[in-house]
């Protein structure tokens, strides 16, 4: 096999990031560059561009990509004019939704709007029932009529979503084709194809958003694709998706509401990644870049997958890593509220104007301006020297907007917006510990992303963490975290029958019919039938109930006493997630899910041995900045230079291309043997 460069790329809100691993030596390096929001691909061939100046373009073997495209285009409503057309007297269904009120006591709570409009909706007179029988047949002319109407309105793309296609698609791929007949350079998404499973609300919201997004994100991947090109890159760029697994850059923009939350997953293999180097369990990962902050728990260095989330209010049922996402980033813009309060987030200055010690325009307070005036970024080291930033700008912007008003200091304002936005993310480490059962003091917190290594301090002392491990790069640790990626298709089938009913060979009919299916995608993506791994799991719950637990089937169905196995298996996720078993209830199974998994070679890291405890040679002096109070002196030093064995005791700075370090009073730091920072309490 040729050896080259493997590289990852991650976009974010404010930087682009480039990892680069050289297969040969197992090095990893690192690049940042300010990432272009109104085109993210000049972003990432700009960053390209930059790496070609120390490892040549032409050597790149395989290429990862995170995006934001289709979060961006969701949440600003800057998808393409979309037509959704469903079943005779469901034309509401977008608008009615379900009965959950999020906000219950708040009289002036509104439902988010769908990302199509009532007037864009159309009903066909048609009918399948629940069986998958035939109960009316699909109005041909009707159909025609209403395809005319689509193309006299100059759709871009439609989205067809017929009541229980999901167990008979006949009527949806009948639909199809009189669609291309009339209207053939249109984007067509049907639901028995995106999400063949039941619940016809969700089915719809995740259908209509795929259409919603399906043509940005073919064009963006076009104009990836076509410079890439031009720059000589020879591999096929791989595009990252919600649920940690890779796609081709093909499927990735047929199935566009796949990729929503790329960026993050990326952050969230590091993980179990990291758990596994250092030899622990249970972690939380917590990623704050310029924008946002992405937390996610790994319980036995497994991650969650969920196959229920929203964005923005709307449900979406794929598969994606269970990630808690926070508009708490560097860029988070602090704001005095009509009561007089101090608030930071969830606005963002971004890249562009950015924080006002950027000098790029920006004007507004923000959490990195805060970082600057208090002493711990380095105005003359950001990005390792290459970007310089203001000092001054940045403590005239608190003045100006937070501290005249409450008459203080800019030391302490840019104080309490620190203590500001680390309450907001102490909140959201809660809601996925606490508020599922989990106690933050039984996990270690490992903390990347441009800004989270400054915050992560501070956050483990008040969550009582026993310890907190930043990750070399860490500024680029999503990117890595894309390296870590296999490639992964997930495939579902609503079947829903009684354990009394359950035939074994329907059983093995199923997931046998979707089998076919991953054997033929991994295929396209290389991979040969013994190179593929496939993960069975089932929906299932007690009859009456309207939710279901995930079942992982571990072991070989062959007979009706193993289907009972996975009754019993479903008694107890029951009992570990409710506290109780109904075993004289009749369980229901519902979904039939398939992961289908091609394993990219591994990334393996190898222990250094330790050197001894004296840090002094990366030792660049002393600074002062300003913790609990008072400005005191901070030994600097400069992470590139430390090795394993070292040990740092605050308060001190640990500086490095990318990001910086804080370790506070009363912390312990040690430098590990695959050169991690290790923080501890004394």
């Amino acid at each position: 096999m040729v050896m080259g460069y493997r590289v990852g790329i991650d976009v974010g809100g404010t930087f682009t990031d480039i990892t680069i691993l050289d297969e040969k030596t197992g090095k990893i390096s690192a690049i940042k560059i300010p990432s272009t929001i109104e085109d993210q691909s000049i972003g990432v061939i700009n960053g390209l561009q930059k790496m070609n100046t120390s490892f040549p373009l032409e050597e790149i073997t395989y290429m990862i990509h995170g995006t934001t495209v289709a979060t961006n285009a969701l949440l600003e409503r800057k998808g393409a004019k979309t037509a959704f057309i469903t079943t005779e007297g469901f034309r509401d269904i977008l608008y009615i939704g379900r009965q959950t009120r999020p906000h219950i006591y708040d009289f002036w709570a509104k439902k988010p709007a769908p990302v199509i409009p009532r007037s864009d909706s159309y009903e066909i007179p048609e009918r399948i029932d629940f069986a998958g029988d035939i109960l009316k047949p699909l109005d041909k002319m009707k159909a025609i009529e209403v395809i005319e109407k689509i193309r006299q309105k100059n759709f871009e793309s439609i989205a067809v979503s017929f009541l229980h296609s999901y167990i008979n698609p006949e009527h949806e791929l009948k639909m199809r084709e009189l669609i291309i007949e009339n209207i053939p350079d249109v984007y067509i998404t049907l639901s028995s194809e995106v999400l063949p499973e039941y619940r016809e609300y969700e089915r719809a919201s995740t259908i209509t958003i795929n259409a919603y997004l399906q043509p940005p994100i073919k064009r963006y991947m076009s104009r990836l694709e076509d410079r890439k090109n031009q720059l000589n890159i020879r591999p096929k760029i791989h595009i990252m998706q919600s649920n940690g697994g890779i796609i081709s850059i093909e499927n990735a923009s047929n199935q566009s509401v796949r990729t929503i939350f790329s960026g993050p997953a990326g952050g969230a293999l590091l993980g179990p990644f990291i758990a596994k180097q250092v030899g622990i369990q249970d972690v939380i990962t917590f990623d704050m870049g310029g924008t946002s902050l992405d937390i996610c728990l790994t319980r036995k260095r497994q991650l969650r997958i969920t196959n229920e989330s929203e964005i923005d209010g709307l449900p979406i049922r794929v598969p994606m890593i269970d990630i808690h996402t926070l508009g708490a980033g560097g860029g988070s813009i602090a704001w005095i509220d009509a009561g007089g309060i101090l608030q930071v987030g969830p606005e963002s200055a971004g890249a562009t104007p950015g924080p006002a010690c950027y000098k790029k325009g920006g004007t507004l307070p923000t959490v990195t301006d805060a970082n600057v005036a208090l002493g711990y970024i380095n105005p003359n080291y950001f990005l390792g020297g290459e970007m310089q930033i203001d000092l001054n700008l940045a403590k005239q912007s608190i003045e100006k907007h937070i501290a005249s008003f409450f008459n203080i200091g800019i030391e302490e304002a840019a104080a309490g917006i620190i203590d500001v936005v680390n309450s907001n993310m102490i909140r959201g480490m809660r809601v996925v510990s606490v508020e599922k059962g989990y106690d933050p003091r039984n996990f270690t917190l490992i903390a990347f992303g441009g800004a989270g290594p400054l915050h992560a301090a501070a956050i483990a002392r008040e969550l009582k963490m026993p310890q907190v491990i930043i990750p070399p790069n860490p500024g680029n640790a999503s990117a890595l975290g894309f390296l870590l990626s296999d490639v992964r298709y997930d495939y579902v089938q609503t079947y829903i029958v009684s354990d009394k009913h359950l035939e074994i060979e329907k059983f093995a009919q199923i997931f046998d019919k979707m089998k076919c299916l991953a054997y033929k995608d991994l295929k396209a993506e290389g991979f040969q039938k013994q190179e593929i791994r496939l993960i069975y799991t089932i929906d299932m719950r007690y009859l009456g109930q309207s939710s279901e637990l995930n079942i992982p089937i571990d072991f070989e169905v062959k007979t009706q006493e193993d289907i009972q196995k996975i009754v019993e298996t479903f008694h107890q996720f029951h009992e570990e997630n409710y506290g109780y078993r109904m075993e004289d209830e009749e369980v229901m199974f519902v979904n039939f899910r398939l992961a289908a998994i091609g394993e990219v070679p591994r990334l393996i890291k190898t222990p250094q041995p330790l050197e001894d405890k004296d840090p002094s040679k990366a030792l660049k002096g002393t600074r002062k900045v300003y913790l609990e109070g008072n400005w005191i002196d901070a030994s600097i030093y400069e992470r590139k230079k430390l090795k394993p064995g070292n040990y740092i005791k605050g308060p001190a700075i640990i500086e490095e291309y990318g990001s910086t370090t804080l370790i506070l009073q009363g912390m312990d730091s040690e430098i590990d043997a695959f050169e991690n920072i290790i923080l501890k309490f004394e």
